[in-house]
């Protein structure tokens, strides 16, 4: 899952994140990891976990997250 700050557009950090995730996906198969067990998912500036108000807070929010699941 990919994470963008809540600076610009939503529609456009929604796209951003999204294309962040699926350039994860494709280094980590580009890797050897089976495409099939992998997947993309953005979520834009809509799950932050800090405060867009200051510099570092946004840094924290542009992030990408692994959930690894249990087959």
């Amino acid at each position: 899952t990919a994470h963008t700050d809540a600076l610009g557009p939503q529609s456009f950090n929604l796209s951003l994140s999204q294309r962040r995730a699926k350039t994860v996906m494709l280094y980590l198969a580009s890797k050897g990891i089976e495409p099939t067990r992998l997947s993309a998912e953005g979520e834009g500036e809509f799950s932050p976990i800090a405060s867009n108000d200051s510099e570092d807070g946004r840094a924290q929010n542009r992030r990408v997250e692994f959930k690894i699941l249990a087959q």
